[in-house]
């Protein structure tokens, strides 16, 4: 399995957005330090009590991810997820399905072979008035 948690040297540039940012900005010189918890899965800030989820690998830095968990406590957030959860499975619909079975389009193939045809007339014509 792959290490999904942050280097030590990101989690030193990190901050909290919503305790560095503009009308909500925290008092200090360094406000909005993170702390990694749950198992690394997780940014803790103490200051706004916002938690942001590592998502494999990448922390999820909106202020409205932090605010979503801010009252769960940490011992009992849950495992992060996906970054992008997949799209569930479904069967193909009975019009999807007969398309693909009723073989290639001749209108396409007429228009492939015209544009084909235009391309090495069109080159034909270039060569031509080279000489």
């Amino acid at each position: 399995m792959t290490d999904h948690t942050i280097s030590p040297e990101l989690l030193e540039i990190l901050r909290c957005p919503y305790c560095v940012s503009g009308e909500t900005r925290m008092p200090g010189d360094d406000p909005g330090r993170l702390q990694l918890v749950g198992n690394g899965q997780w940014l803790y800030s103490p200051e706004s009590g916002y938690k942001y989820p590592i998502k494999e690998g990448i922390p999820v830095m909106l202020i409205e991810e932090g605010r979503k968990w801010k009252d769960t406590p940490i011992d009992e957030l849950p495992d992060p997820g996906l970054l992008v959860e997949p799209a569930p499975m479904s069967a193909p619909s009975p019009s999807f399905a007969s398309a693909q079975s009723s073989g290639p389009n001749p209108k396409l193939i007429a228009a492939g072979l015209v544009a084909a045809l235009a391309a090495i007339l069109l080159v034909a014509v270039i060569i031509s008035r080279r000489k």
